[in-house]
């Protein structure tokens, strides 16, 4: 777990495959196979990438922040 706010374990690359995908799809299940991974790896990478600030999550879906944005046009 990242110790500081807008801190994040996930690697570069894996920041912006998960951004990628969440630009495309808005659903957990979507996203889940869009990255083809666990679900418990899915779900820790989406709770770190939501508390750096890359997405948003507004009634079951996500959404890129504009912070996530930026990161993904990078």
């Amino acid at each position: 777990m990242p110790c500081g706010k807008n801190q994040t374990t996930l690697s570069p690359s894996q920041i912006q495959l998960f951004l990628a995908v969440i630009n495309q799809h808005k659903t957990f299940n979507d996203i889940r196979l869009g990255v083809n991974l666990p679900v418990f790896k899915v779900r820790s990478a989406l709770r770190e990438l939501q508390q750096a600030d890359y997405i948003q999550i507004k009634d079951d879906d996500y959404y890129l922040t504009e912070k996530g944005r930026h990161s993904l046009s990078n």
